[in-house]
């Protein structure tokens, strides 16, 4: 009765012209303001967007804010922050719809928070579920095509992106700390879409990088970086001026957290706060659960991300090569159903085939799709690019996915690394029957202890004999 009922919910809902739904959330975001007395006029609010890290970037902002002393709410894909308060975002949904925002901002006003961050997606966006908050500082990470059968097309996408940057001008003026915050565009000038970002009006307009260098632009670089298996070293070109050249470290991993890390410094400079006054703060942070993640075995490591998308599992696992430098490096790929960007499956199975030693295909988050089919697209890239560069390597289906990640496991040698992608720190694994609940590293942790075990128990019988 349940799996019918949520088939009839999802059959309506896709019956229903998206303007009409788009409107729905419109209207929801407009009472919400109204019956919350429009609590953004109350509270600086920064929006965070790009296809990808989001989250960490949030989390950035927030730790970085929280950590000099400033009570800051946050509101982001798994947790909800307001100063020091932290509740579980179990919706799994990013920017939540109807009035949740406005009630989150009530809330964050309420409860003596001076800033709000916010993490904004491109459903959100184009559902209007921005409307009627006066965002004071959004910043761009980047660009890479995801959602794109949704959105309709790269350029839909696009634009959708960029209605967190529409109405900064628009929105009420506030002061911080009794100086009046300028309203500011942040953007990735690495990024190819930079420009189309920086196209919007606002007071200020700040970049960040490490390759493009604008002189004539408000812009901060990293001239210098050091990535080990510890952490990342880097050096500011704010910093060259000094001669001992002051070197911050992050325990954050891989080249695109330093983007991330720029970002999060740029939002400090657009609040007139001294980046060097985060030092300290940002040597402490650790990476958040699920993203770059490790969890060490006796003779191997299991690295857990989020990754999903083409361009996040490359830069993942070239990091891992570059960085850690492991004999082999077996992975478990997939990629989410629900009509959720098929053109991207063959593509994850050619990257995998191109940088893994040893591949298993498994299930991530088939919602109303058939897992196997999903996981034959991914096979089908796997194939192509073994059969261009006439390469062999083994891979497989597993389907059950604690059972691929036990595979793996059990196959692991000295120094390997295996990789699992596309579920991170989510709760649960979505199928057509609903949810069922998910814990990706108690997974791993179970399986690492009962590979101990088992090897225990066969050098006791062993030695018995």
């Amino acid at each position: 009765m349940l799996e019918k009922l949520i088939n009839l919910k999802k059959t309506i809902r896709n019956k229903i012209p998206k303007p009409l739904i788009n409107f729905y959330h419109y209207l929801f975001s407009l009472f919400g303001a109204i019956y919350y007395k429009f609590p953004s006029k109350e509270i600086i609010v920064i929006g965070v967007t790009g296809t990808k890290g989001k989250t960490t970037t949030c989390y950035l902002i927030y730790s970085l804010l929280s950590g000099l002393g400033i009570k800051t709410a946050l509101s982001s894909s798994l947790y909800f922050y307001f100063g020091d308060e932290k509740v579980e975002n179990k919706s799994r949904i990013t920017m939540p719809g109807r009035w949740f925002l406005q009630e989150f901002l009530r809330t964050a006003v309420n409860k003596q928070c001076e800033i709000a961050v916010i993490e904004t997606t491109s459903e959100g966006l184009w559902q209007n579920r921005h409307k009627f908050i006066d965002f004071d500082i959004c910043v761009f990470l980047n660009l890479h095509p995801e959602h794109i059968e949704h959105h309709g097309g790269f350029e839909n996408y696009k634009r959708a992106k960029g209605k967190l940057f529409e109405g900064l001008l628009r929105g009420a003026r506030k002061y911080f700390r009794g100086k009046l915050v300028k309203k500011t565009i942040i953007a990735n000038f690495d990024d190819f879409y930079v420009d189309y970002f920086l196209s919007f009006p606002s007071e200020r307009k700040i970049t960040f990088g490490l390759e493009g260098n604008p002189q004539k632009r408000d812009h901060l670089q990293i001239i210098n970086y050091k990535l080990t298996t510890k952490g990342t070293y880097f050096v500011l070109n704010e910093d060259s001026k000094d001669k001992k050249e002051p070197k911050y470290f992050t325990r954050l991993l891989g080249k695109q957290n330093l983007y991330n890390i720029l970002a999060s410094l740029c939002v400090l400079k657009a609040l007139d706060i001294p980046i060097n006054s985060a030092k300290e703060i940002l040597k402490n942070i650790e990476p958040l659960p699920g993203h770059f993640e490790i969890i060490q075995a006796k003779n191997f490591k299991v690295i857990i991300d989020y990754a999903h998308t083409p361009d996040s599992i490359e830069e993942l696992y070239k990091n891992i090569w570059n960085i850690f430098k492991p004999k082999r490096l077996l992975c478990l790929i997939g990629s989410a159903g629900g009509l959720r960007d098929k053109w991207k499956r063959p593509e994850i199975g050619k990257i995998a085939a191109k940088y893994c030693n040893e591949i298993v295909i498994s299930n991530e988050d088939p919602f109303d799709e058939d897992p196997l089919k999903i996981m034959k697209e991914i096979e089908h890239g796997v194939k192509l690019y073994l059969a261009e560069y006439e390469f062999e390597k083994p891979y497989k289906i597993i389907e059950d996915r604690r059972e691929a990640i036990k595979y793996l496991i059990e196959n692991a040698q000295k120094n390997d690394i295996i990789v699992l992608i596309g579920k991170g720190a989510e709760p649960t694994i979505e199928t057509k029957d609903g949810p069922i609940p998910w814990n990706e590293k108690e997974v791993v942790l179970e399986l690492i202890n009962d590979l101990k075990l088992n090897k225990k128990n066969e050098n006791n019988r062993s030695s018995n004999k």
